[in-house]
């Protein structure tokens, strides 16, 4: 395991109640015939999807890949597919549960902001029925969704951040760079150079729900970096990427590079938090001032498939950890640094309603009906 030190001054007591699962009771309580995966918003990630079904394979698994339209790029390439409420849905923790009791499911991995909190509200009771859960605490999320509690949360533990402007009348210096503070709506993110901009972005964009953060523009390197904790909270591994290119806050072009105090950090900062599974941070980095972080995400990332192939192997650590094998998914594995990302844009073409693929949630028998039993391929989708 990589050795890493919360920063002085933080007591062990002083982090967040980790109410995530120990590996105890994240590990499938019955026995399984297989370690089933379902990844929910799955949308385009159709490489998170194959990452999995790389990681499952060994153990005589599959991947269900679930989201809200029959029509997205992951439920073409996964084993199985199926659709589900929005996570806002009153019916959305009875879809999860039939989901998992239908397809012998062993971890769920969310994949969007929106999903956590709900996910995490949840999740005992999956856990209850040995399922592991990539979500950490109800309150660790509503810390990284609001920008203005993240900051607050990082500064009081030592983790700079830049720095807040409680209101635009007490800016007084340009640029600044200004967002809107609840992570789970659209951030309408934009510099801005002048007061007449920020007159302007406050009309357009002030009623936005959880109102805005203005914060000083740190013109230096921008990295995200991708975390791997176990099913505890206990660091194992990062990688740092720099943001090269990115459109709509996701990252084209980026590029692996090896910078350990930045990865040392964020690890710190996510075993503060209490958080699991796969992670990716975000922060602006300079070699002599250090790191200020700007954000987490408790999930994989847009572009986090970069870390996955250059060594960070997260997929298979996770499913490795859900197995038991906990020894083999801590060990530390050699990184490839150098390597880029460069995303670009690929079609699937149906011949056909893509509709027919999926299955949805209410049309899955009961945990009862099943009687223990797992659904078959062709109930439950078509098997490709």
């Amino acid at each position: 395991m990589l050795a890493c030190d919360i920063p002085a001054g933080i007591p062990k007591e002083g982090r967040l109640a980790h109410t995530g699962p120990s590996v105890e009771a994240a590990r499938p309580t019955r026995r399984r015939a297989c370690l089933n995966v379902l990844i929910l918003s799955a949308s385009s990630k159709s490489l998170l999807v194959k990452a999995f079904q790389d990681a499952v394979r060994p153990f005589g698994g599959a991947v269900t890949a679930a989201d809200v339209a029959a029509d997205s790029a992951a439920l073409q390439v996964a084993d199985k597919a199926v659709l589900t409420p929005r996570s806002n849905d009153s019916r959305f923790s009875d879809a999860l549960e039939a989901i998992c009791s239908a397809h012998d499911i062993s971890l769920v991995v969310p994949t969007r902001d929106g999903e956590l909190q709900r996910l995490a509200e949840i999740a005992g009771r999956l856990r209850a029925k040995g399922i592991a859960v990539l979500v950490p605490s109800g309150e660790a999320i509503a810390i990284c969704s609001n920008s203005w509690r993240f900051s607050a949360f990082c500064r009081e533990n030592g983790f700079p951040t830049p720095k807040n402007f409680p209101t635009a009348e007490a800016v007084d210096r340009f640029p600044v760079f200004c967002r809107a503070a609840n992570r789970t709506v659209p951030h309408h993110a934009m510099r801005i150079s002048n007061k007449e901009e920020l007159s302007a972005y406050e009309v357009l964009h002030g009623r936005v729900d959880g109102g805005l953060i203005i914060q000083e523009f740190v013109d230096w390197p921008e990295y995200s970096i991708d975390v791997l904790m176990d099913l505890q909270g206990n660091p194992l591994q990062a990688v740092a990427r720099r943001r090269i290119s990115t459109r709509a806050g996701e990252s084209w072009k980026t590029r692996v590079e090896k910078l350990p105090e930045l990865t040392e950090s964020a690890l710190a900062l996510s075993e503060l938090l209490g958080l699991v599974g796969h992670n990716n941070l975000q922060a602006f980095y300079d070699p002599v001032a250090g790191a200020q972080f700007i954000e987490v995400n408790a999930r994989f990332g847009g572009a986090s498939n970069l870390s996955i192939r250059s060594g960070l192997a997260s997929p298979e650590r996770l499913v490795q950890m859900v197995a038991g094998n906990e020894a083999a998914a801590a060990a530390p594995r050699p990184l490839n640094y150098g390597g880029m990302l460069l995303r670009h844009a690929e079609d699937i073409i149906v011949d056909h309603d893509p509709a027919r693929d999926c299955v949805s949630w209410q049309d899955l028998p009961s945990e009862l009906e099943l009687g223990g039993r797992s659904l078959g391929a062709k109930r439950a989708g078509v098997e490709r």
